[in-house]
């Protein structure tokens, strides 16, 4: 009897746990406030211009913004703004049991401040809401910078996908993150 008052009672707290909504709010980046907001369709042109500024171009067309954006349920693209300005985003895509970081950039005067690992903790609480098990993403192999800050977060490479990048055939790190129980 005891026992199974225990299982119902960790069943609820679970279901409790994982519904949590992602808490779309107001953090403290080194003196800045930054602000987040989930992203629109009327959005993707500044996105795209924040890619531009962080990898010198936009890898993704408007058309494959306007989809990913309209995944409302299996999605999820938070935009950090400082005073109404983007600075940085992440999109999220669910795919079964994996939450699939999609993008994820950050203006460079506002790196290494906290903004990415703020962006990788909302994806993560997407995650937990969405049932999820793990996070994972793509990084180039030569983006040793990129890969030391996902591997402080708890990321592992999982493999490496060969010729990934189509500009100029570089291979990419699969990268994971298994959800603790106890987060």
């Amino acid at each position: 009897m005891c026992q199974m008052r225990i299982l119902t009672m960790w069943k609820e707290f679970r279901t409790f746990k994982n519904k949590r909504e992602v808490s779309y709010k107001q953090v403290e980046i080194g003196e800045e406030i930054i602000t987040f907001e989930v992203a629109k369709i009327t959005d993707i042109y500044v996105l795209q211009y924040l890619l531009k500024q962080v990898y010198g171009k936009s890898p993704w067309s408007y058309t494959v913004f306007w989809i990913e954006l309209n995944k409302k349920q299996n999605g999820l693209y938070l935009k950090a703004l400082n005073h109404g300005e983007l600075v940085g985003f992440i999109g999220i895509r669910i795919e079964g049991s994996d939450a699939h970081i999609t993008n994820i950039a950050v203006l460079p005067n506002f790196q290494q401040k906290g903004l990415g690992k703020e962006l990788l903790k909302q994806a993560e609480l997407f995650a937990i809401r969405k049932d999820c098990l793990t996070l994972s993403l793509e990084v180039k192999a030569s983006n040793r910078v990129a890969i030391s800050f996902y591997e402080k977060y708890g990321f592992f490479t999982n493999g490496i996908k060969p010729n990934y990048y189509k500009d100029n055939q570089e291979d990419a790190l699969d990268m994971l993150y298994v959800i603790e129980e106890n987060e």
